[in-house]
């Protein structure tokens, strides 16, 4: 049967989380937390779900929001997708049509196309799906799970619970992260409200100065494989100093928990500043953090030139590189890169490429989640000039991606 794709508003809110239900959750009793779900999330306006119909049966959906990404000190319009589900009775359900999430994803990066964003991102159950259209790993991301018996004495009264006055303070504080980050998307009002939707379940700490708030952090307790821990949820550090004095604030709470589980950028080396810094090689006794890196969210470049010239390198950076982007619809973006003193600039290219890659790899180079040279000695790339992969280093230069702004 034919499949007819309809994006969706208001009036059709519960057959969508209804439609969500039936892709994510085997339990009728979860159906109302999605209908109320659906509602309490205000990033996702009228307009923005999609519904695949087959018989005029809801068999699948998707959601694209209109966010903002920082990338290197600029900022673009970004398509955040979520919820790509088909239900169980429609999966792989052969025929001569591409599959339901196919058709969905393609109708999904043609409506960002439409609102002219810049670039798309997901967070995938499974990455390498994705990867058919377009989207590359964009983040680097370690999970540290740490004994409070292995932080270091130090005052732990410079953070203090936070109050309604501070949360304007808290909101810039985290902007201020997200401009200095990279691929961080920006926490909209709409944003904020759904994170207090979902802090009812913990507590808000921040650290004041004379110009507002310095360091914020959401934290809840969270069991898992039957371990308690401080769960650092969310946090926004305008310095590595904050990151020291949010480590003392855990440690004296170890009259009520043995361990804290904190996410950090995987440039960070967290174990440094434990009075215990190793991690293990073999079975030991002593109480040790045990890091955990991990990949989450993807991104696709959907215009070259605006990604990229929003950019600004460090001035170190000069140089030009002739590069041939495979896109998965079957075209071949065609670029010339040229960098001056950190100043990116992007026109179209007749040379022969330098460097020649797939779109998903491409994105993973341009967001700095792998740099270009260890992507051609990987084998990932196909480089023609050495000296191209050497200015296609440069989106590497600065924060490794990291996005705290989950949808």
């Amino acid at each position: 049967m034919p499949i007819n794709l309809r994006w969706v508003g208001e009036d059709e809110l519960d057959r969508v989380a209804q439609t969500r239900w039936q892709c994510y959750s085997p339990a009728a009793k979860e159906l109302e937390k999605f209908k109320e779900g659906i509602r309490a999330d205000a990033r996702a306006q009228p307009g923005d779900f999609l519904l695949a119909e087959s018989n005029r049966v809801a068999v699948g959906t998707t959601t694209s929001m209109s966010l903002q990404m920082w990338v290197r000190g600029g900022r673009v319009p970004c398509q955040g997708v979520a919820y790509v589900g088909t239900i169980p009775t429609a999966r792989r359900s052969g025929g001569k049509e591409k599959g339901i999430a196919t058709q969905l994803m393609h109708a999904t990066l043609t409506k960002a196309r439409e609102r002219e964003q810049v670039v798309s991102a997901l967070m995938p159950f499974r990455a390498s799906f994705y990867e058919h259209f377009g989207y590359g790993m964009a983040e680097r991301r370690t999970d540290w799970i740490v004994p409070l018996s292995t932080i270091a004495s130090g005052p732990a009264d410079v953070f203090q619970l936070a109050t309604a006055d501070d949360r304007p303070a808290a909101v810039a504080c985290r902007q201020r992260l997200v401009e200095r980050g990279q691929c961080d998307i920006e926490t909209s009002a709409a944003g904020w409200k759904n994170r207090d939707r979902q802090y009812e379940s913990g507590f808000e700490i921040v650290a004041r100065a004379a110009q507002g708030v310095r360091a914020w952090a959401y934290l809840a307790s969270e069991t898992r494989d039957g371990r308690t821990f401080l769960r650092v949820v969310e946090h926004a550090l305008d310095t590595l100093d904050g990151l020291v004095h949010l480590l003392h604030f855990l440690g004296a709470q170890r009259d009520q928990y043995t361990t804290a589980w904190i996410t950090l950028p995987s440039d960070v080396p967290l174990n440094r500043l434990l009075r215990e810094p190793q991690l293990p090689h073999r079975a030991v006794t002593h109480a040790f953090a045990e890091a955990r890196p991990f990949t989450r969210m993807q991104v696709r470049v959907l215009d070259h030139k605006r990604f990229l010239e929003a950019m600004t390198l460090p001035q170190r950076w000069t140089g030009a590189a002739d590069v041939a982007v495979r896109e998965t619809e079957g075209t071949v973006s065609r670029l010339r890169i040229e960098v001056e003193r950190g100043h990116v600039s992007v026109k179209p290219s007749s040379a022969t490429p330098a460097i020649e890659c797939g779109d998903a790899v491409w994105a993973s180079i341009v967001t700095g989640n792998v740099p270009a040279q260890m992507a051609a000695r990987l084998g990932l790339i196909q480089v023609a000039d050495a000296t191209a992969s050497q200015v296609l280093e440069a989106f590497s230069d600065g924060p490794v991606p990291f996005c705290d702004e989950y949808f």
